[in-house]
């Protein structure tokens, strides 16, 4: 019996060490939800025509116009969106970690959010894939400081099944699809109306009580702000460091229906910009029915607006 297990142990650190090999190649490291890899891939092929690039959930996806960012900045500002649906902290830095920024590259406009909470989605495929090392050192601190102690275990056993899949080696790519390239990334929601499920859902509940958006405002002004985690803030100022290696000017955004935050940490972080729109009576024109889609974003109207807001911001900052 002492035998058997030993061999087993055996195979298992063999089995181990082969993934772990593989998770080190570049080719194997970026792999998984296949709309952020479709995005990499069309950067890594059209980067030279783009100096800033935009990163964060479908409050970035959905809602910064990035056609439309080029000419309201009166073309200073070339940006391709690399947000897509679902995309949380830990996603969005692997994300930045796995993308080849082109020397072009001025500008960097991250979204200042959460980690994903693992209760809800903690085994998909999407969630699982980012968690690599640096993915996993993070959120050690990140659920530490929290005292959650199972997303902790969670956290580990998903860097362990990384590794064990062998990064997908027979996965394979769709094809280019129009979220990739229409608009220089964004994608507003009434496009996918029909295609999902969930843009549905979330627009049919809207629709039944659109009083909960203004709700939402009143609730989110009463509210003292929140208080970031400590392991969220060492985080961004690794990312505003090797930013400021590159030679790039990094924008920490809270788009439209964010949660209200004490950034007081964080705006003294250097070369950092940060530009709040999550107060809901400054703007409260966002946290309306003729701009929001649903309780939580913006339609394509209020993308526009939201857009035009975010460069009039811009222009003050840069040249």
């Amino acid at each position: 019996m002492k035998k058997f297990i030993i061999k087993i142990a055996c195979w298992l650190l063999f089995l181990f060490l082969i993934g772990y090999g593989l998770a080190s190649i570049k080719k194997y490291k970026l792999y998984g939800e296949y709309f952020i890899r479709q995005k990499v891939h069309y950067y890594d092929q059209h980067g030279a025509g783009y100096n800033a690039l935009v990163f964060g959930s479908s409050r970035m996806y959905r809602q910064v116009n990035t056609g439309l960012l080029d000419s309201a900045t009166s073309h200073k500002v070339k940006a391709y969106n690399m947000a897509s649906g679902g995309t949380f902290f830990s996603e969005s830095m692997y994300e930045y970690r796995h993308t080849n920024i082109h020397k072009n590259v001025k500008y960097l406009f991250f979204e200042i959010q959460d980690v994903q909470p693992f209760d809800i989605n903690a085994y998909t495929e999407k969630f699982l894939y980012c968690h690599d090392f640096p993915t996993v050192n993070f959120e050690l601190k990140y659920f530490a400081n929290n005292s959650d102690w199972n997303s902790l275990f969670l956290s580990v056993s998903h860097w362990f099944a990384n590794i064990f899949y062998f990064k997908k080696l027979g996965q394979r790519d769709k094809t280019i699809n129009e979220f990739t390239d229409y608009n220089n990334g964004y994608f507003p929601l009434e496009k996918d109306y029909k295609n999902m499920v969930s843009v549905r859902k979330a627009r049919s509940t809207y629709l039944k009580d659109t009083t909960k958006i203004y709700k939402n405002r009143i609730d989110a002004e009463k509210s003292p702000k929140k208080k970031l985690n400590p392991a969220l803030v060492s985080e961004l100022r690794i990312l505003a460091k090797d930013c400021q290696k590159k030679g790039i000017k990094l924008f920490l955004v809270l788009p439209p229906f964010s949660t209200p935050t004490d950034l007081s940490e964080v705006r003294a972080i250097p070369n950092t910009r940060i530009i709040d729109f999550s107060s809901r009576k400054t703007f409260s024109e966002f946290y309306t029915n003729r701009n929001a889609y649903d309780n939580g974003h913006l339609n394509r109207h209020g993308a526009v607006l939201f857009t035009q807001k975010l460069a009039d911001s811009l222009n003050h900052l840069i040249r």
